[in-house]
């Protein structure tokens, strides 16, 4: 999956480096006012839809009518340009889908006709430029969208790289808590031996108490070896807390075990989380370069 995202990665930069410069074209196209000379303009990564509702923006700008839609035609009647003439134009136009690019058509009529390049440089040239910076608008919307999407993709890989990060922290935390316990249970376990071996020295001068009042009364006896019983009762329990200490070391060490699999593996995934960020970064990167390069 992960080889699969490096090559749409790769081939969506590739992609933004090789895209092409947006140029305005003039045409003779059909619309309904007849074969008119047009502006003909593909607008890269734009949704037909966008595109459709800011054209009709566009063309309200600065007017009071609307602009109608007639057979998928969009007609703003009177539209009001003093940068391409003091008389208001009339604007026939639509957009469609072209091969993954979104195509819009519009033809721009004044009183004399139909703006075309024989008309003269001061109505055409503006009028060129008022379609272009409309498609340059269309363009940069549509990269800034995709800019916010790779930005959102980035925002959530970088989330998911410190929720590794705290994952590891948790694991690193817990094996060092598991190390002080070994440790803990090892001192334990001398202090524990110490004991032991005083309470063998305890229980043999026991014994040889015992032995000695083997002419003493019968109740001193019974107390005598009632304390050996109870000595060698405690150096049992000694010596079942000391299993039950080398029996946790043995869980420890497990625990340190699965932990050290687990660590090892959330490290691996942090190397492939990095991997995607640098990727998605530097995918960020080409379409914020790209948004500055649409003019």
């Amino acid at each position: 999956m992960k080889s699969l995202l490096f090559v749409f990665n790769i081939f969506l930069i590739f992609s933004l480096i090789a895209q092409e410069e947006l140029s305005v074209s003039m045409k003779t196209k059909s619309l309904s006012v007849g074969e008119v000379p047009s502006f003909v303009c593909l607008i890269p990564q734009a949704s037909y839809e966008q595109v459709l509702k800011d054209w009709e923006k566009y063309l309200k700008e600065g007017s009071k009518e609307k602009p109608l839609l007639q057979n998928g035609e969009i007609i703003m009647l009177q539209k009001e340009y003093p940068k391409i003439s003091p008389n208001p134009l009339n604007i026939y136009s639509y957009v469609k889908e072209y091969e993954g690019e979104i195509l819009l058509v519009a033809a721009l009529q004044l009183p004399e006709g139909f703006i075309s390049k024989e008309m003269d440089e001061e109505i055409y040239l503006p009028a060129k430029k008022m379609i272009r910076d409309f498609a340059v608008m269309s363009y940069q919307t549509a990269v800034k969208t995709e800019l916010d999407e790779a930005e959102k993709v980035l925002k959530k890989l970088e989330n998911q790289q410190k929720m590794l990060f705290s994952k590891k922290e948790g694991i690193v935390f817990d094996i060092n808590q598991y190390e002080r316990e070994i440790v803990v249970k090892k001192d334990l376990i001398t202090l524990n031996q110490i004991d032991q071996s005083n309470k063998v020295v305890q229980i043999q001068a026991q014994k040889e108490y015992i032995l000695k009042l083997a002419n003493a009364g019968e109740a001193e006896k019974e107390d005598a070896v009632k304390i050996l019983k109870e000595l060698e009762k405690e150096f049992k329990k000694m010596q079942n807390e000391n299993e039950g200490h080398y029996q946790a070391i043995d869980n420890f060490e497990s625990l340190i075990r699965q932990s050290d699999i687990a660590l090892a593996k959330v490290e691996n995934e942090m190397k492939f989380a990095q991997l995607d960020i640098d990727e998605q970064a530097y995918l960020v990167k080409k379409i914020a370069q790209k948004l500055e390069g649409i003019e």
